[in-house]
């Protein structure tokens, strides 16, 4: 059951997370998520995120 949910759930934060990081690059003077030095990791992680969700998702209903 948990490895079912997992993914979504992981795709779910990683969208959240992607909304909030374009919010706080287009309104500079909120500065939410920190510095630039944190921005753009975080950003990878949240694409490589969604990749795996996805992947995993896609191989569970082939299953």
């Amino acid at each position: 059951m948990f490895r079912k949910i997992l993914p979504h759930i992981c795709i779910d934060m990683a969208v959240i997370f992607m909304v909030l990081w374009v919010i706080d690059r287009v309104n500079g003077a909120m500065n939410m998520l920190g510095r630039d030095v944190f921005k753009i990791p975080f950003g990878v992680f949240l694409v490589l995120v969604l990749i795996e969700s996805v992947m995993l998702i896609a191989a569970q209903r082939r299953e």
